[in-house]
């Protein structure tokens, strides 16, 4: 059945071209109700669905221009006997950005009532430019995240003038939403941790969220503002807060929110204001600065809401927010509050599986690893909340690791697969994330790829999909094979600009140019990457029936562990380099690099001895947080002798952060200023101790794939008491 057979894509004429906001109306008379009422929609960029003036559902699935998505949203409880009116609105970004590529603007509908075609997007459809939105270029929340907005309630009763909607063509094909919806939550508790007046900086040329950043804030009890010693939202009868008694030179009240820890969701408002306002609202992970910090760089985590005078309730669809602490600025010296914070939106998990131990910190570093990693996946497996929510494929196949056994999670990491497949570049490259269109990628996240799809069919035991997958796995492995062709028959960086060379936030590793002349050198973790994606794609073929591949791979791998260690291991430093000049030269010790040898099965059985000890000994440069599991599964191939300095090390470096007063876990082990105050302090990668409990602690991996079979072999680490569950393809294990 197309649902969609006798609908038309529309759009608005006149609209932006970038950041438009358009309305699409259907008004029509009920005289019964219907029992079930089925909505069918999507758009590009983004929709929201108001029946009667109620918002219903919103949140188009991340997707491509050839390769889109509609949503089913059940509205069977949103009708009434009489007039009604179905409001679609659209936010078309006309440009790309790390979480969209640019498409055709457009929406497309269709409304079932009892399975029967009742309304479709047609012709007939009105539109207009949407009031209340401003519309055109405006400030980005960043380069990843796109557009900030500002929404002015005073014109919401405003007529705008109306016209019959432009069908335009695009692709009759469209595809059901491959994963659950995000689930909407209600208004959850929050408290105002600080309060007083502001004065503006006096400076209207600045970015919104520099405005907020650099206004004058004069501190003040909630006793004084409100006559309540602490204030806690929601509110049922709201909270006055009255400054008409105090300086006269403040422009308004400031409010600083507290969600009490990291979240994910769009703006709710709830104020009563005696006349029209204007309230700047500014979010962030921390109040290093007394303030959420509202700008960093050219970011600008800050939106922009005109108060009509009377209450209003407002929920704003259109930008996902991640934050602990929320800043409101609101311009007058009296308003009443009702809620101020977050409608959260959460992926819909199981809750079944859990991890325990006797250990009370590791239980709470698992606990936080889960919490962070379910406020990383949306439509996707997202690195940051807050700064990018974007798809990158090494971010992912860590979360992938750990939504497998701490959420019993195989949908999204499929569909993340799939985006990421959707990516290839011409040159054989996936994009840096997906579904984005950025100059700049990666080279080594695309074997990153044909590892995560390896594993995967492990733990899923989808072959149906990887084979479906495979075609894009062959052309990745394909071209990587076609670089060996150099002296030493070993992969060499990329030289061109569109081709980052980075590996971790680590010096020599962070993609920065290595040598005086910035000629290409040998590079020791792209090699061991490739080894890995052999090893992998070996697997895939034998798998999909295609053996002569698998051979080929399997050959391929053993020569090319021949030339890695001919050409990185030092003999004298006991370590391999990472890097080795066209003279010979090698230069750059990192653990990174030897973690990887042995994680690769590169390393010769003498040479992962010593690498080992120089892991264990910390000999080397240190290794980050996303590439931690690496080090740690490459000593635990002697878990009887690194396991318990393993675990020892993850208390002190998880624990280390919950001591902190951490929530979730950091992009990096670092100072919250790292990045000139960039750095995500949620951050999807960083959740491997979820992992690495399960499969390590208690022992839980598959034998066959999607744990047709598996083996339990728990490791002696220290940590007593250990159990769980875990919810696999072929049901539950109890551990």
């Amino acid at each position: 059945m197309n649902v969609f057979e006798h609908s038309k894509w529309l759009w608005c004429k006149g609209a932006p071209k970038e950041n438009a906001y358009v309305d699409f109306f259907e008004n029509f008379h009920l005289e019964t109700v219907a029992v079930r009422y089925t909505l069918y929609i999507s758009a590009d960029s983004d929709y929201a669905v108001y029946v009667n003036g109620k918002l219903c559902a919103f949140g188009q699935y991340a997707d491509y221009e050839n390769y889109k998505v509609y949503d089913t949203i059940d509205l069977s409880d949103c009708f009434a006997v009489g007039e009604n009116e179905i409001r679609v609105t659209v936010h078309y970004n006309g440009r790309s950005f790390s979480t969209y590529r640019v498409g055709k603007p457009g929406v497309i509908y269709a409304l079932y009532a009892n399975d029967q075609l009742f309304v479709i997007s047609s012709r007939e459809t009105m539109t207009a430019l949407n009031p209340c939105y401003r519309q055109g270029a405006m400030e980005l929340v960043s380069n990843q995240l796109g557009y900030t907005y500002a929404y002015d309630a005073t014109r919401e009763g405003v007529a705008a003038a109306r016209a019959c909607a432009d069908v335009v063509s695009r692709s009759r094909i469209l595809y059901p939403r491959p994963i659950k919806r995000p689930s909407v939550l209600e208004n959850r508790e929050v408290s105002v941790c600080a309060q007083g007046l502001y004065a503006d900086c006096k400076q209207p040329e600045l970015s919104l969220g520099k405005r907020l950043y650099h206004a004058y804030l004069s501190a003040r009890t909630a006793k004084e503002m409100t006559g309540q010693n602490r204030v806690r939202l929601p509110a049922d009868d709201g909270v006055l807060y009255n400054a008409e008694q105090l300086e006269s030179t403040a422009d308004g009240i400031y409010l600083v929110i507290d969600l009490a820890k990291e979240s994910a969701g769009v703006l709710s408002l709830d104020i009563e204001v005696e006349r029209d306002t204007d309230i700047m609202i500014g979010y962030g992970e921390h109040l290093s600065d007394l303030r959420p910090r509202s700008i960093v760089g050219d970011r600008n985590f800050a939106i922009y809401y005109r108060a009509k005078a009377g209450r209003n309730t407002f929920v704003g669809p259109f930008l996902r927010m991640g934050l602990r602490y929320m800043q409101l600025n609101v311009r007058c010296s009296r308003f009443r509050l009702y809620y101020a914070g977050i409608r959260p939106i959460e992926y819909p998990v199981d809750e079944t599986p859990y991890f325990q131990c006797a250990d009370r910190l590791h239980t709470k570093i698992y606990e936080t690893c889960v919490h962070t990693l379910r406020t990383c996946m949306h439509t996707h497996y997202e690195d940051s909340p807050w700064r990018e929510q974007a798809l990158y494929a090494m971010d992912a196949r860590n979360q992938m690791l750990c939504g497998y056994y701490a959420l019993g999670e195989y949908d999204m990491a499929r569909e993340s697969i799939r985006l990421l497949a959707l990516s290839l570049r011409e040159d054989g490259y996936l994009a840096l994330c997906a579904p984005a269109e950025v100059s700049v990628t990666i080279p080594f996240y695309s074997l990153i790829f044909v590892v995560m799809l390896e594993e995967y069919l492990r733990h899923a035991g989808d072959a149906l999909f990887v084979r479906d997958m495979l075609p894009t796995a062959h052309v990745i492995v394909d071209h990587f094979r076609a670089q060996l062709a150099t002296a030493k028959g070993v992969l060499k960086q990329p030289k061109e600009k569109q081709y980052w060379n980075f590996y971790e936030w680590q010096e020599g590793l962070d993609g920065a140019p290595l040598t005086e002349d910035g000629a290409p050198v040998y590079d020791a973790p792209l090699n061991a990457y490739f080894a890995m994606a052999l090893r992998a794609m070996a697997r895939l073929c034998e798998v999909c029936g295609e053996d002569e591949g698998a051979v080929r791979c399997l050959e391929d791998k053993e020569l090319l562990d021949r030339r890695i260690n001919d050409t990185f291991w030092d003999r004298e430093r006991g370590a391999y380099c990472s890097y080795v000049t066209e003279n010979g030269e090698r230069f750059h010790y990192a653990e990174l690099t030897n973690a990887l040898m042995v994680y690769a099965d590169c390393a010769t059985y003498a040479n992962e001895s010593t690498v080992l000890s120089a892991l264990a000994e910390k000999k080397l440069i240190s290794v980050t947080l996303p590439n931690a599991i690496f080090r740690y599964e490459a000593l635990l191939r002697r878990a009887d002798r690194y396991a318990r300095m393993v675990f020892d090390e993850i208390a002190e470096v998880w624990g280390g952060m919950l001591f902190e007063g951490a929530t979730s876990f950091y992009e990096l082990a670092a100072d919250k200023d790292t990045f000139d105050g960039a750095l995500s302090l949620c951050h999807g990668w960083s959740a491997i101790p979820a992992y690495l409990y399960f499969a390590y602690i208690l022992g839980l991996k598959p034998t066959k794939d999607g744990f047709a079979s598996y083996s339990q072999s728990p490791v002696s680490a220290g940590i007593y008491e250990a159990k769980g569950l875990a919810v696999t393809p072929n049901g539950k294990i109890k551990l």
